[in-house]
C-alpha cells in the first residue's frame, strides 16, 4: 500500500537591505534534490500562470542566470 508523504515547507523572506532572498526549510525537507525540485516547481507553476511562454521564460534565465552565479 502506498502511504502519502510527509507535508514539507518552503518559506521565503526578502532582505531588501542585504539584498538577498532567504529561504527556510521544514525540518523534514533537507534533501537539496528534493528542495531543488520543489523550488522548480514552483517557479515554473508561478510562471505559467503569469502567462509566461517557454520562449520569455528562456530569455530570463538567459538574461538573469549569470547574476545569480555572481552573488554566491
Amino acid at each position: 500500500m502506498n502511504e502519502i508523504p510527509e507535508n514539507k515547507s518552503i518559506e521565503v523572506s526578502t532582505d531588501y537591505q542585504n539584498h538577498s532572498i532567504n529561504m527556510k526549510f521544514s525540518e523534514n525537507l533537507t534533501d537539496d534534490r528534493e528542495r531543488g525540485y520543489i523550488l522548480s516547481a514552483a517557479f515554473f507553476s508561478f510562471c505559467a500562470a503569469q502567462g509566461l511562454s517557454k520562449a520569455e521564460l528562456s530569455n530570463m534565465v538567459s538574461t538573469y542566470y549569470d547574476q545569480f552565479l555572481e552573488n554566491r
